[in-house]
């Protein structure tokens, strides 16, 4: 391509059109893949609620394909149905200024601790909390609502379980 003065044009992106992004470290298992560790991207303004973006936002927003880099600073794009697991520090979902309507209700949320078997022979166990309207709090009601994943807490630990890949779901 040239530019008007007949040299090639170059293409720079000016900071001003830059979307500030900070990044998150996650453990992400795909179908048929071991563990690996990537970095994910997420928006200083969450699109649906104030604050920033938290990594549930970004698993179950409507991208098909979710952006991040490997430790060689390639980037990648997942695609959201093969992501059966990922992890990050508890912090990056639940730590922040703007509290989630759990914490907001506490009274009526709904805490459970599970043990969940996925379709790649992981079993994962921690703790699911959870705001539902009256007359649909259990269990079965949060795993057939649409978000695609499930947030299950182990500890320091924040765990999306893709609900696609999910076997079965039992409360310990």
């Amino acid at each position: 391509m040239r530019s008007l003065a007949g040299r090639p044009a170059r293409w720079t992106l000016n900071q001003a059109y830059q979307i500030p992004k900070r990044s998150v470290l996650a453990e992400i298992t795909l179908a048929g893949l071991a563990p690996m560790t990537l970095r994910l991207f997420l928006s200083e303004q969450a699109a649906t609620r104030a604050g920033g973006e938290r990594p549930s936002d970004l698993l179950n927003g409507p991208d098909g394909f979710l952006p991040a880099s490997d430790s060689e600073n390639r980037v990648v794009f997942l695609h959201r149905q093969a992501v059966l697991c990922l992890s990050v520090d508890a912090d990056s979902e639940f730590g922040g200024e703007h509290p989630s309507a759990e914490d907001l209700a506490p009274e009526h949320a709904i805490s459970t601790q599970v043990e969940i078997l996925m379709d790649n022979g992981d079993c994962m166990t921690g703790k699911l909390r959870y705001l539902m309207p009256e007359g649909s709090r259990r269990l079965q009601d949060l795993l057939n609502q649409p978000p695609k994943f499930l947030i299950l807490r182990d500890g320091e630990r924040a765990h999306f379980i893709n609900k696609g890949h999910i076997l079965s779901v039992a409360q310990v």
